[in-house]
């Protein structure tokens, strides 16, 4: 069995990538880093293939479909987990930053599942799973262009998985609330929003074993916890009652966001 993970060089990706190699899977491992994918192949059990990519880039995007096609017509599954996060108001950032968050985190899972649909289909068999995030349910200020690329990526995943189901290819999505990674040390430091804190932060390994239970499941949803979720689903279908209840919210989310960075040592960040 064949399995290929994106932003496999650290936080949610390395966790994901070490719970399919204790499962004896043969591994694909795609960073935009060497040295990252260098560090977490040496703590597997077996040999790992690496593939330097780009997701920003629609170049490197193209190159790795058309190795997904030429060499790996055998993958059982596909992982999209690389994504990217920066906190701000649409207006204080970049175009070429609010650019970046729509190709990595949509239009690159987009076109890699493509890729590997036709070659699925004509096997009756595969996986595609995708780590998208609460923030594809609810849109928070500050968060707008993370939510715009995760709601589409959510909305894709709801289509797909109808399209691919006859074919006997699972198709799900993981929704996690606040995760310990180094995307979360940027927000809990730089503005990030503090509802973020709210809730108890999970662990990379709670979203690599949703994304287990995912693979066997195929369950179109997965959310990590279950009970973060019930609140956001619930605003995501009312989203006119965000914003009163907001400063509530936010004293709730500071506390936790205090006592999350006193136990966190960032001086190395």
């Amino acid at each position: 069995m064949k399995a290929l993970v994106t932003g496999a060089g650290g936080g949610i990706g390395a966790a994901i990538t070490r719970a399919l190699d204790r499962r004896g899977y043969s591994l694909i491992l795609v960073d935009r880093e060497a040295g990252a994918l260098d560090t977490i192949a040496g703590t597997l059990s077996r040999p790992a293939g690496k593939i330097v990519c780009d997701l920003a880039s629609r170049e490197d995007v193209e190159r790795l479909c058309e190795v997904l096609i030429r060499d790996h017509g055998d993958l059982d599954i596909l992982v999209n987990n690389a994504g990217i996060g920066i906190p701000g108001a649409v207006a204080d950032l970049s175009q070429d930053l609010l650019d970046r968050h729509l190709e990595i985190n949509l239009r690159a899972p987009v076109r890699l599942m493509r890729a590997v649909a036709t070659q699925m289909i004509a096997r009756k068999h595969g996986i595609m799973v995708a780590t998208v995030s609460l923030g594809g349910i609810i849109s928070l200020k500050d968060s707008a262009i993370y939510s715009a690329s995760k709601f589409g990526l959510r909305g894709f995943l709801g289509g797909f998985h109808q399209e691919m189901a006859p074919f006997g290819v699972k198709v799900s999505g993981i929704y996690p609330a606040a995760v310990d990674t180094p995307m979360l040390h940027h927000e809990a430091l730089h503005g990030g929003s503090v509802l973020n804190f709210v809730d108890k932060v999970m662990t990379p390994e709670d979203v690599a074993t949703a994304t287990l239970r995912a693979i066997d499941t195929g369950k179109l949803e997965i959310y990590v916890p279950y009970s973060a979720s019930l609140l956001s689903r619930f605003f995501g279908a009312f989203p006119w009652m965000i914003r009163p209840i907001l400063p509530f919210m936010e004293k709730i989310g500071e506390k936790g966001r205090l006592k999350f960075v006193a136990r966190k040592d960032f001086s190395t960040e």
